[in-house]
Order: C-alpha cells, then sequence, then structure tokens
C-alpha cells in the first residue's frame, strides 16, 4: 500500500494507477447500465394510466 501511495514512478509510468482508475470506472458503469435497465423494464411494465374525472 504504501509503493502505491508514495506516487512510485515505475507504477505511474506502467500506467498502473491509469488502469486501475479505469477499471473502477469501468464497474461503476457496468452497475449503474444494469440499475438503468432494471429501472426502465419497471416503469414500462407499471401501469401509469391516469382516470380524468370531469368537473361538476
Amino acid at each position: 500500500m504504501e509503493h502505491i501511495l508514495s506516487s512510485c514512478q515505475a507504477s505511474l509510468t506502467q500506467g498502473r494507477y491509469r488502469w486501475r482508475h479505469d477499471a473502477v470506472l469501468r464497474e461503476l458503469a457496468d452497475v449503474l447500465e444494469r440499475e438503468r435497465r432494471k429501472k426502465r423494464t419497471a416503469k414500462n411494465t407499471a401501469s401509469s394510466k391516469i382516470n380524468f374525472v370531469k368537473a361538476g
């Protein structure tokens, strides 16, 4: 851990920091997309009709 936090030049030049950053972002994007699709499916299957009643 200390090696990573010390901004090791070898890790930086080998792209290890970027790889980890990109891997975390990719995982977050996957989770968000799955949740978005779940909500979209649930929204489409739910009855969202509104019955209006005439005044008077």
